[in-house]
């Protein structure tokens, strides 16, 4: 993942990822009516738990196990020989050891299909991160697997294996791969429940995203967001409508973020149905362009930002009620829309 990579938003609208349909062909269909210019990957967890955020990422992973509602790691001869398929593929660079098992992604092989009848320049893939994977799954001793040193090496090569694998099946339809490690837990960052520093994090991070060249990542709460905007992403996705004035802090961060032609993607569109009932284009507008001006005053142009962001809700819409995810799904496509239109002005 190379820092020189240069994406560019455009104002586009695409998607978190998780969507709360249970009918495979009307999730694909909903991308790419609300998201044609960057469509993305569907992930579908009410139609399966091996859907869920966590279990998609450690699908195929050795030594994994669902008990009991919560992810477990078994060291076991299985595992050790697992282990050292992961390794050598790793070395190797065959990311098909990391392949993902169609009954934890129902949604993508269709989502590739779609993108090979429909055409799109580039299209979006998304996977937990390994900060978020390592704290929900737990060792034999009860800890997180994040904390074993032996255990995480393993957890980050194998996602640095399922991110290169997004990125060539992607790819082999036709079309520029963006993939995002997304790092939700990172809300608990500098909290009592999680010691690690900037550097510790974003080393593991970047490690998996390594597997692809166009990489962004999304945190639905606040963070540190030095760490991702002192990095190699390529995009930092952030809740925009509740915490845009913490994110908005780090200026000099956010000013070598751009200036290196990074994207912010911009969660300005809510996601739960109280908040969605009282937004329209106008007032989502208008609360955006003034965070824009924001930025724009560490020395961009309007238009160079609005160049480089994205449209999104704040949060994925997996749990969502399916009518407020197409309220959030059609104001996230006409807020774009609009904004789009303002860049040559």
């Amino acid at each position: 993942m190379p820092a020189t990579t240069i994406f560019l938003g455009n104002c586009r609208a695409t998607g978190i990822g998780s969507l709360p349909h249970t009918d495979v062909p009307a999730a694909v269909e909903a991308v790419f009516d609300f998201s044609p210019d960057l469509p993305y990957w569907p992930q579908l967890p009410k139609v399966s738990r091996n859907e869920g955020m966590n279990e998609q990422a450690v699908a195929g992973m050795p030594g994994v196990q669902a008990e009991d509602g919560k992810l477990r790691l078994v060291q076991d001869e299985v595992f050790y020989l697992g282990v050292e398929k992961v390794f050598a593929a790793y070395e190797s660079g065959d990311a098909a050891a990391a392949a993902l098992p169609v009954e934890s992604a129902c949604g993508f092989d269709p989502f590739l299909a779609a993108l090979r009848q429909r055409g799109a320049v580039q299209a979006k893939a998304q996977i937990a991160g390994p900060i978020t994977v390592g704290m929900a799954v737990l060792g034999e001793d009860g800890n997180p697997i994040l904390y074993d040193e032996v255990v995480r090496d393993v957890l980050v090569k194998f996602l640095h294996l399922r991110v290169k694998w997004l990125t060539e099946r992607l790819r082999a339809a036709g079309t520029e791969p963006v993939v995002f490690v997304d790092e939700p837990f990172l809300a608990s960052f500098g909290t009592p429940f999680f010691g690690w520093s900037v550097a510790q994090v974003r080393a593991c991070l970047e490690a998996v995203a390594a597997g692809a060249e166009t990489v962004g990542s999304h945190c639905c709460s606040n963070t540190d967001w030095s760490i991702f905007l002192g990095g190699k992403l390529a995009v930092v996705s952030f809740d925009a409508f509740e915490f845009a004035d913490n994110f908005l802090v780090y200026r000099d961060d956010l000013e070598t973020f751009l200036a290196r032609g990074g994207t912010i993607a911009w969660g300005v569109v809510p996601t739960d149905p109280e908040s969605l009932a009282a937004e329209t284009v106008d007032t989502l507008r208008e609360r955006l362009l003034p965070q824009i001006a924001r930025v724009a005053a560490l020395g961009f142009s309007r238009e160079q930002v609005l160049r480089q962001s994205l449209i999104t809700p704040a949060c994925g819409l997996g749990t969502r009620p399916p009518e407020a995810a197409a309220r959030a799904l059609a104001l996230t496509r006409d807020l774009a829309a609009d904004l789009s239109q303002t860049i040559h002005q």
